[in-house]
């Protein structure tokens, strides 16, 4: 839209006073266009400027600029596909009980994500263009949220000025974590709430406010400050957009509009003392098997939910659903981002050391100087599952701690690509990963490692297998992925209809022969939550031998989703040693990217390239058919750094530590 105006306000001040001002713009449907999330249109921005001059020195005026949007953000926990319900809920307060998603602009929206943490633990090296390159990143993945985790910061300019600009909605809590950091109300945390919410409220992508992480406020206990204090001030300073107790929450009582959770002006905000969870956090997927500060030091197995466990269920609004605004599984980082902070003798999982006696559970005293034991919880448990390769643990040296990161970081990928396919089965309108970037480069749960420019990392943070798992399939408009008993679904989340084709393909190890399972042309109402489920013929596929490969193609017949579905674990895959090979063009194209060739004689499983260079690959991590394939490698830098590239691009695949 083509929106503009101007007001003036005659103010007078006395020496050393302040007072708040108001000045009123208005702004019809038909001036301004809307922001919408990403993937979900465009994200319309608009300049304010604000300058006051006095009278009797008009040239010593001060002024701000921001940037605003036009959306209307609601919480909904009720049906409100049901019109008596939503007759009801008019004028009513407090939450209902029926789930939690988010409606913007009125569409309905299917949020995922993950939860940011702080990228640095040393404030100096903050820095703007890692912070705007990680948004970068997780908009590219398909991420649509961000949740700012209260046990970090309230965090710089440049990140949300990034969301706004790509329509990442952020679920932001007050920088509260209640054990050890929890709230006393006192003149400067309340004027430190004031201060946040004036700095931060004119950004469309925030989409709500809570009270604090995992405090679970409940009025006339020690939480209840959260109600009665924090979202009390911020409430007070900004009634635009929903207010939510905590992450997770039980909703409201009252205080708040039943249809939206906007604040209700003046009303006491009241808690339920109890109820059936419809937010949740977790489950984890911690691990074990070594002693360190976090974990289990005796080895714990899990079943890997290969081929997941799915069954046809009602999705949609109209049903019952879930928000998971926090659950992960434990992983390391490359090669290229630890071994620059590890001297060359302990580059291994166990450092090839003596390990540390640790006890005490979470965040547990080790006693010792074994140097893997302080990178949070180790990985063997994970490798175990999907590779079965424990005897190499205690090894060190650059061979094998490659070897071990590469199987650490894809049992990750697989871990958590069928919990999220898992979900997906089912009425979930939130997945928000705990967590998207690591603090250092070390263990952590991100599928983006350290961002900071220094030695070995990438700016705004290398991606893991996992985000290119996000950008392939979990995290598309629509999916489809395939189970257990010959089940498969597709799944449109865009609140428009869709309409293209599924085709789902067995891919044989040992011929790189395919075999058409399904291909069907497919209408699928607007969702988001519009499910259609469907099975296949798996006669002859045997799960160690074949892998199925599901695609959703639009009308235009271009891929939208690419889903390598694993029927077994890689330890189980019987594979020809693949010896990937590749080559780097000579020059850039002209969108700046660069073409590397990929060729071999065999299959290869999860191929998986690496360099120093600062940039991502258009695909990683990949199922490679013979005889070859181009991908692209997109710098994060104006000019890619052609010399870094060429001398430090490797590969892997599951075949090469085989």
């Amino acid at each position: 839209g083509s929106w503009g105006q101007k007001a003036t306000k005659q103010v007078s001040l006395e020496q050393g006073s302040q007072t708040m001002v108001s000045i009123n713009l208005t702004a019809s449907a038909e001036e301004v266009d809307l922001w919408w999330p990403n993937g979900l249109g465009k994200q319309a921005l608009y300049t304010l400027s604000v300058e006051y001059g006095p009278t009797t020195e008009p040239d010593s005026g001060v002024g701000t600029v921001r940037r605003v949007g036009f959306r209307y953000v609601a919480i909904v926990t009720g049906n409100d596909t049901d019109p008596a319900y939503v007759r009801n809920s008019t004028g009513a307060e407090g939450t209902s009980t029926f789930g939690m998603f988010f409606r913007v602009n009125g569409a309905a929206v299917f949020n995922r994500g993950a939860n940011m943490i702080p990228m640095e633990e040393l404030e100096g090296r903050f820095n703007a263009t890692a912070y705007q390159r990680l948004v970068q990143s997780a908009a590219e993945g398909g991420m649509n949220m961000l949740r700012v985790w209260g046990g970090g910061i309230f965090l710089p300019n440049v990140w949300y000025d990034k969301c706004d600009e790509l329509g990442i909605m952020v679920y932001h809590d007050m920088q509260y974590a209640q054990s050890g950091h929890s709230p006393l109300k006192t003149d400067t945390q309340d004027a430190e709430l004031r201060h946040q919410v004036r700095r931060l409220s004119h950004h469309p992508s925030i989409a709500v406010w809570d009270g604090c992480n995992e405090c679970r406020v409940i009025i006339g206990t020690p939480t209840g400050i959260y109600a009665t204090f924090v979202i009390t001030v911020v409430a007070e300073e900004d009634t635009s957009r929903p207010i939510w107790p905590s992450c997770p929450a039980l909703g409201w009582t009252a205080g708040v509009q039943r249809l939206t959770s906007l604040p209700i002006p003046g009303r006491t905000l009241d808690t339920p003392k109890s109820g059936t969870p419809f937010e949740t956090h977790g489950p984890y997927q911690h691990g074990t098997g070594f002693p360190s500060v976090n974990g289990a030091s005796k080895l714990q197995l899990f079943d890997p939910n290969i081929p997941i466990e799915i069954s046809p269920t009602q999705t949609g609004p109209a049903q019952k659903n879930i928000f998971a605004s926090e659950f992960g599984c434990v992983v390391m980082s490359s090669f290229e981002s630890m071994a620059p902070t590890l001297d060359k003798s302990h580059w291994g999982l166990h450092a090839g050391m003596k390990p540390d006696n640790c006890s005490g559970g979470f965040a547990s005293q080790c006693v010792g100087n074994n140097t893997m034991a302080q990178r949070n919880y180790p990985c063997d448990s994970i490798i175990e599952v999907y590779f079965g390769t424990n005897a190499t643990f205690d090894l060190t040296g650059e061979t094998i701690f490659k070897q071990q990161l590469y199987h650490c970081m894809m049992g990750q990928a697989l871990e958590m690509k069928s919990n999220i396919e898992s979900r997906r089965s089912t009425n979930q309108f939130g997945i928000i990963i705990w967590q998207l970037n690591e603090i250092w480069p070390t263990g952590g749960w991100g599928s983006l490692e350290y961002g900071t420019p220094v030695a070995g990392q990438v700016i705004g943070g290398r991606w893991k297998p996992l985000h290119y798992f996000y950008k392939s399939s979990l995290f598309t408009d629509v999916t489809v992925a395939c189970g257990g008993g010959e089940q498969c679904y597709v799944k449109n989340d865009l609140p428009w209809s869709f309409q293209g084709s599924v085709q789902v393909k067995a891919v044989e190890f040992a011929t790189a022969a395919s075999k058409t399972l399904y291909n069907e042309q497919i209408t699928l109402a607007a969702g988001a939550g519009i499910t259609s489920w469907f099975k296949i013929d798996m006669s002859g596929i045997d799960a160690s031998k074949f892998v199925l490969v599901g695609q959703v193609l639009n009308a235009d017949k271009a891929v939208i989703c690419n889903n390598v579905i694993a029927l077994t674990t890689p330890k189980q895959m019987v594979l020809p040693k693949a010896s990937v090979q590749f080559s780097i063009a000579e020059t850039a194209n002209e969108d700046g990217s660069v073409d590397i060739n990929v060729q071999s004689e065999h299959v290869a499983m999860y191929v998986t390239f690496t360099t120093l260079a600062h940039g991502r690959f258009s695909d990683n991590s990949f199922l490679f058919v013979p005889p070859k394939t181009t991908i692209q490698f997109i710098p994060f830098t104006d000019v890619v750094d052609m010399g870094t590239l060429r001398s430090t691009l490797r590969v892997e695949d599951v075949s090469l530590y085989m």
